[in-house]
């Protein structure tokens, strides 16, 4: 079922010139930190304090770009910058950034399907997960651009290839699928402290999938993205909201599974009354704000205690032609922030509350490089 659920991924867009194949860059070098330099004191112009400040300061929101470069040899690489303001009035906080190896790319941040960006970074947005050669998972440091807890490179062994990697948004974990076709596989899903490095690993085999999906929200976000699985469940797990270009969004429930592989196998789908064939909502899930309570792009989905029924949909933001990225909660759960694009072709960050009224611009974020065609631009968390 993994492959068959669109996976509408949050993509982020960055960087500057490739400053070389390998990581361990200098970021100021290979991300020209002044940019275009938006409203709120964005750039360098604090002798470099900015690269060593903390992304996740509580109160700030991160904004991740991905610029995808082209190599002579028709390969691609990938540049990425994390950016954090201040909710309240949008002073930068600060930036890291990165260029990434020739073989590794992001999980989630560079291309426009996969899962949540929220998964593709640590807790404290040190670390992006990402794959090396396509099939092994890996999580990259971003102030040097190195590899943590990377193999022996010297070892003889065979391992599964991996499809997919998350990083848990709680416990900092870096989960990874075991192979999906390949029979040495020694478990469904498995997971490492980052830096720790396979040492650490623990593997859980396929019938104990559906207890992870079940076990909370995080979790159960975290199994499903390495399916490649953009998902979003309710806090206590065991339900889960997804999208497909047909059908729009649809509801789950954890199952025995269908046969298959992948934890996406596990997802039976559920059709309130409201919701199913009939009345469909084309709108990509983004976060639940409780256990009944779906926001789904701009609209807000509540539903039966049952999930039988579709009880309320509700506007959150006022009709509009702007190009506005997907939301983000609140720690408060109270409020969100998004993205938005208007006629000027700037994107601003607007900060909306669930009480109602119009958004409030909190500032204009501008590209860091003039190559917006190869950028991606997303607003990823809110700290």
């Amino acid at each position: 079922m993994g492959r068959r659920i669109v996976k509408a991924g949050l993509a982020a867009g960055a960087a500057l010139m490739l400053a070389g194949c390998g990581g361990g860059s200098d970021p100021a070098a290979v991300a020209g930190t002044g940019g275009a330099g938006g409203e709120a004191g964005q750039g360098d112009g604090d002798g470099g304090a900015s690269r060593t400040a903390s992304l996740a300061q509580p109160g700030s929101l991160t904004v991740a770009f991905c610029q995808t470069l082209e190599s002579d040899g028709g390969g691609q690489s990938y540049q990425v910058i994390l950016r954090s303001y201040a909710a309240k009035d949008g002073a930068f906080v600060g930036e890291h950034a990165i260029a990434m190896r020739h073989d590794a790319e992001p999980a989630a941040v560079c291309e426009g399907d996969g899962p949540s960006t929220n998964t593709a970074f640590n807790k404290d947005l040190t670390l992006v997960a990402a794959l090396v050669n396509g099939d092994r998972a890996a999580a990259f440091d971003l102030t040097t651009g190195q590899e943590v807890g990377a193999p022996d490179p010297d070892a003889f062994t065979k391992r599964p290839d991996n499809g997919g990697v998350a990083f848990h948004p709680v416990t900092g974990r870096l989960w990874y699928d075991m192979g999906r076709v390949d029979s040495d596989a020694t478990g469904a899903v498995a997971s490492r402290d980052p830096k720790g490095g396979l040492k650490t690993e623990e593997n859980t085999p396929f019938e104990k999938v559906p207890d992870l999906l079940k076990k909370d929200g995080p979790t159960a976000e975290t199994v499903l993205a390495t399916d490649d699985i953009h998902a979003v469940a309710v806090p206590a797990g065991g339900i889960v909201a997804t999208y497909s270009t047909d059908n729009g969004v649809r509801l789950n429930k954890v199952g025995p599974g269908s046969g298959g592989i992948g934890a996406g196998v596990y997802l039976t789908e559920i059709a309130p009354t409201g919701l199913d064939e009939d009345n469909r909502e084309m709108c990509v899930p983004s976060f639940w704000r409780n256990a009944t309570t779906l926001v789904c792009e701009f609209k807000q989905l509540t539903f039966s205690a049952d999930y039988k029924k579709l009880l309320k949909t509700e506007d959150l933001i006022p009709e509009n032609d702007r190009i506005n990225s997907q939301p983000v909660l609140s720690p408060d759960g109270k409020s969100f922030a998004f993205l938005s694009k208007g006629e000027d072709g700037r994107r601003s960050l607007f900060r909306g509350d669930f009480s109602g009224g119009a958004p409030v611009k909190i500032t204009t974020v501008d590209a860091p490089v003039a190559d917006e065609d190869n950028l991606r631009t997303t607003l990823i968390r809110w700290n």
